[in-house]
């Protein structure tokens, strides 16, 4: 299946139809990458594929209010405002009952305020993993990508990003989860590239950072050194198009 674009009569990216230009297939349901068809223009190669129409998820997640933890959810249950300091037992995870296994799936996260602390981070974990666990310092039973450019697993700091990681209000972190091969890729939908690395590649399986197992749900976490109230991110796990493209094999969201 080629990358999933949505033809618009003008103010998408351009795009020729070519013999042999870059697979793109048509989503019917509105979630793909905004593209205007050009003919004598400069414009992207592509090739329209007719099969593998692309499909969103019928009943898209939110966060769980039954085990958010000093914060205050809005919007229909995307939107988590941290109301707690320093304390690292802040956070919102989707339910339990939308744990996954297996499967590809793409979500993002956009920063709304963004006043301070070091655990304020964005990712996934096990159904049973705490907040205080999932923090900075912590990630020992998931992987999260912190506001700091760091990103933690099993304890460990296992990478550090720069241009695709630096994190800000106003940024929309995009996160591309394989449960299949148990790996994840995380970049800003505005600059960079996925994990800071040009190479690497969700669609085809390069690079990426490694899951641990167990049933999986999205995570986010406020609090930690130099922490403060009223922390903003809002989530998109389908209800809406998404602002950056979907991988190829990728489900535009995270469905209950």
């Amino acid at each position: 299946m080629g990358m999933p674009v949505v033809t618009v009569a003008s103010g998408g990216m351009p795009v020729v139809e070519a013999t042999f230009g870059t697979p793109v297939t048509e989503a019917a349901n509105g979630y793909g990458v905004p593209v205007t068809k050009v003919v004598g223009k400069p414009g992207l190669p592509v090739r329209f594929e007719t099969i593998g129409v692309v499909t969103t998820p019928s009943d898209p997640a939110t966060f769980d209010p039954a085990t958010a933890h000093n914060v205050t959810l809005t919007n229909g249950n995307l939107t988590a405002t941290n109301t707690g300091t320093t304390s690292t037992d802040q956070g919102a995870h989707v339910a339990a009952s939308a744990g996954k296994t297996s499967g590809k799936y793409y979500f993002e996260v956009t920063f709304g305020a963004s006043i301070g602390g070091v655990n304020r981070g964005v990712g996934v974990g096990t159904t049973t993993s705490t907040y205080t666990g999932m923090g900075q310092t912590g990630g020992v039973t998931g992987v999260e990508n912190f506001m700091t450019t760091s990103v933690w697993s099993m304890g460990s700091n296992i990478a550090n990003f720069s241009a695709g990681g630096s994190w800000s209000t106003g940024h929309t972190m995009a996160l591309a989860v394989d449960l299949d091969n148990r790996r994840i890729w995380f970049r800003s939908t505005g600059v960079g590239n996925w994990n800071d690395n040009a190479a690497n590649n969700p669609a085809i399986t390069v690079g990426g950072l490694t899951i641990p197992a167990g049933t999986m749900v999205p995570f986010i976490t406020f609090g930690g050194t130099s922490g403060f109230a009223g922390n903003v991110m809002t989530a998109n796990f389908g209800a809406t198009a998404m602002i950056g493209a979907v991988p190829a094999g990728f489900t535009a969201g995270w469905p209950t």
